[in-house]
């Protein structure tokens, strides 16, 4: 198997099959969950990142490429990464607990949490995730020798929406 045996299974969509869990834990039907306004019903607005500018082409394949590696992460199949259109990004915890949305727009990045009494393992294993991902983001905005206008992303002054979002994290 290789690398783009992954991704062409990441962008085709193959979530739907729950036949990737270990014998000993209970599969689950996922509920249909109602997009209202580009906010799920039941979800939790965790981060919103306000963007000066983005480029949400390459920002959100970049950043569905950095999710996707984190699948296994901490423990192997601990998250499914899923992309439902071009703005948004999945991450769907194995004990079906919880889920983090991402969505981009032309003026922000939201972080949304689906699930209404996540696990404390869950908890954990976002706020590693979310601070990997902020990690990825400020890289993008701040670190390199691209000019400014070149960015996948920048941030309106002053600049310090990658902080305050890990600032709200849970186990940060």
């Amino acid at each position: 198997m290789s690398i783009f045996d992954d991704v062409g299974k990441f962008f085709s969509g193959l979530s739907s099959n729950n036949d990737d869990t270990t014998p000993n834990e209970p599969k689950f039907e996922v509920a249909d969950v109602e997009d209202v306004d580009g906010v799920y019903t039941g979800s939790k607005r965790i981060i919103t990142i306000p963007a000066k500018t983005m480029k949400m082409g390459g920002l959100r394949l970049y950043c569905s490429l950095y999710l996707m590696g984190l699948q296994n992460t901490p423990e192997p199949k601990s998250w499914k990464a899923q992309q439902f259109d071009n703005a948004e990004v999945n991450l769907r915890y194995r004990d079906l607990s919880g889920s983090i949305i991402i969505q981009f727009a032309d003026d922000a990045i939201t972080i949304d949490r689906l699930g209404s009494s996540p696990s404390m393992k869950y908890l954990l294993h976002e706020s590693i995730v979310l601070n990997g991902f902020l990690d990825e983001l400020n890289a993008i905005v701040f670190e390199g020798d691209v000019v400014e206008e070149n960015r996948l992303l920048t941030l309106p002054d002053p600049g310090d929406a990658i902080e305050k979002a890990r600032d709200v994290l849970s186990f940060s």
